[in-house]
């Protein structure tokens, strides 16, 4: 870690992880308009099969994409206060 690093309360570890909780934000809130823009028979394979029934198939995974807004707030929340105690910490 140089001075210059130190000297603003900054460590490359907290940075580290505010980048990696805001890309998994941006994925999970991806992931939920995905959800809820294509029914369930047009999801990628990656986003999970289709476990219901065959009437189900052309609805829309309303679950799945309330889970994933919720992780993408989460993370963004929790990207915020490290963020923020970054700074805070070199006061």
């Amino acid at each position: 870690m140089t001075y210059a690093t130190r000297a603003r309360g900054r460590s490359p570890g907290r940075a580290a992880v505010v980048a990696v909780l805001a890309v998994i934000a941006v994925l999970a809130i991806i992931a939920c308009i995905v959800y809820f823009a294509e029914p369930a028979r047009s999801l990628p394979s990656v986003l999970g099969p289709i476990t219901h029934p065959a009437s189900r198939a052309g609805a829309h995974r309303s679950t799945r994409a309330w889970t994933a807004l919720a992780i993408g707030v989460v993370c963004l929340v929790a990207a915020g206060l490290v963020s923020r105690q970054g700074r805070s910490s070199a006061r």
